[in-house]
């Protein structure tokens, strides 16, 4: 299967409708964020990873993915975000729980923030937090994973929250990880915009909110994503590419890889760099990169991405296994 192939099949079992390329407002906010500081130099492709951060990715790799780790990102002066995730083996594949959190400033009763406006300063207060189980199995040594999870944004004294369900299956082929996740199934959600805040301030009509409705929705941003990761010797060196492509409720195609290399000089100890690269949505840039130290069971990991209006974000991970 080549990566047009891999597409299209992407594209046909997403359960959107691609003629929509119009701006949708989605939420909350944390589910479109980076999970892993690795994952993140790599254009944060982790369809097929390997880390136990695949919890936000992919819940099928929890069969194979061991470790605790967390990370934290500062992504503008008014944000930042962090993850914090663990897997265990169960059975014949494993079980993780994980949870991220973004706090950024905002206007007032402003909702939904997506990537571009919660890097702006503003005289409020917002927060958007992810909680998530997941279990995964094997049968007939193909992988399956399904994700549970709980997601909300706080806007000032507002809350908006749901649950969700991600579901994934991966296979190992040709030396090849191959692997298809459906991401934030649930229903929409629904936050209250208070009229007489907005006839004071005019933030929910800077929202798009009628004075006459008394609530904005938005949608889950439903994400179907297949991707492949490849790893292979070359010289004295560890080769690893990684590759995606994901289909948004709205139709909105990003694909996305990135690229490692390794070396060690010793048993446990190694260093590796990374580069990556996608198609940004708002708020985001094209580019990624980063760099990782092993030392024994510990890994020490940096990315860095590039963000709208020429803005870099950087993240820095640790990870034990």
């Amino acid at each position: 299967m080549n990566l047009r192939q891999a597409a299209m099949l992407a594209v046909s079992l997403s359960p959107i409708t691609l003629a929509a390329q119009g701006r949708e407002p989605f939420a909350p906010v944390v589910l479109s964020l980076p999970g892993g500081a690795r994952t993140l130099a790599l254009g944060n492709v982790g369809v097929a990873g390997r880390d136990d951060d695949v919890l936000f990715f992919n819940p099928s790799q929890l069969a194979i993915a061991r470790g605790t780790s967390a990370s934290v990102e500062r992504l503008s002066s008014a944000a930042a975000t962090g993850s914090l995730s663990s897997v265990i083996r169960f059975s014949t594949g494993g079980v993780a729980v994980g949870m991220r959190m973004a706090d950024y400033e905002a206007p007032s009763n402003f909702f939904p923030v997506n990537r571009d406006s919660m890097l702006n300063a503003g005289p409020g207060r917002g927060t958007s937090v992810e909680a998530a189980v997941g279990l995964a199995m094997v049968a007939k040594n193909i992988r399956f994973g399904a994700t549970a999870k709980y997601v909300e944004d706080n806007v000032q004294s507002f809350r908006a929250g749901r649950a969700a369900f991600d579901l994934g299956v991966s296979k190992d082929m040709l030396r090849t990880t191959w692997a298809l996740a459906v991401q934030n199934l649930g229903e929409s959600m629904s936050m209250r915009c208070s009229i007489a805040s907005a006839a004071q301030s005019g933030d929910c009509v800077a929202a798009g909110v009628p004075l006459s409705s008394q609530f904005t929705t938005a949608q889950l941003p439903l994400k179907t994503t297949l991707g492949a990761y490849h790893t292979r010797p070359v010289g004295q060196f560890d080769l690893a590419a990684t590759a995606a492509v994901s289909v948004l409720r709205n139709g909105f195609v990003t694909p996305a890889g990135g690229a490692e290399l390794g070396y060690s000089w010793l048993d446990g100890y190694s260093i590796a760099l990374r580069a990556g690269g996608r198609r940004p949505i708002d708020g985001e840039g094209a580019m990624t990169a980063g760099a990782g130290l092993n030392i024994d069971r510990l890994s020490i990991d940096y990315a860095l991405e590039t963000l709208s209006r020429s803005r870099v974000a950087h993240r820095v991970g640790l990870r034990v296994r």
